[in-house]
């Protein structure tokens, strides 16, 4: 939700300095577009891994279950990180609402 409400910011301070022909640079709201996809992507694919049930039928033997986890869900996982991550650095302060990794490390 936060990245979303940034991306309509940005979206309409875009759209309000076109209005009266003022250059924008759309860096910014580029950036966080592609980042929110990103996430939404990574999220859809990580809830189809989850719900996947690719063992045979009573199947599902620990080391089964272990090598889904580090060949499937693992590299999903990562995937949203490194989406919510991007997020974290483009997103304004002020919407974010979980402390950053700078804030937690070097704020007391």
């Amino acid at each position: 939700p936060s990245a979303i409400r940034y991306q309509t910011e940005l979206a309409t301070n875009a759209a309000a300095l076109k209005a009266i022909d003022y250059p924008f640079d759309a860096t910014s709201l580029d950036e966080v577009c592609e980042s929110v996809v990103m996430l939404q992507q990574a999220l859809l694919a990580l809830r189809a891994a989850l719900q996947a049930d690719d063992h045979p039928q009573g199947g599902h033997s620990t080391f089964a279950e272990a090598k889904r986890a580090g060949e499937v869900l693992l590299p999903a996982t990562k995937a949203v990180r490194q989406a919510a991550d991007r997020l974290e650095d483009v997103v304004a302060d002020n919407l974010w609402p979980l402390p950053t990794y700078q804030e937690m490390l070097f704020i007391l």
